[in-house]
């Protein structure tokens, strides 16, 4: 990962990997149209991320895969919470 933007487009990856399947899902969508709204979903986080300056900028391999991780963590972590809330409250 050489530049922000690539730290940023894992990220992105996450959290739309993440959070989208099952919100689909739960709204009752075919398999082919999430993996149609998936696409669409990353093609646009990607054109945007592109037009950021600030993250176009360099940023050291060990620095950016360490942020990426953490933040793959965090986030997977806070998907299964908010996944258990939601079955508590049903």
């Amino acid at each position: 990962m050489k530049k922000w933007e690539n730290v940023a487009r894992g990220i992105s990856m996450v959290c739309i990997l993440t959070f989208l399947p099952s919100y689909l899902k739960k709204i009752g969508i075919s398999f082919w149209l999430i993996g149609l709204c998936i696409f669409a979903a990353v093609y646009c986080v990607f054109f945007i991320l592109s037009k950021i300056e600030f993250l176009q900028k360099s940023v050291s391999n060990k620095a950016g895969w360490l942020l990426f991780l953490a933040s793959s963590i965090i986030i997977t972590v806070l998907f299964d919470f908010i996944l258990n809330m939601q079955l508590l409250i049903q």
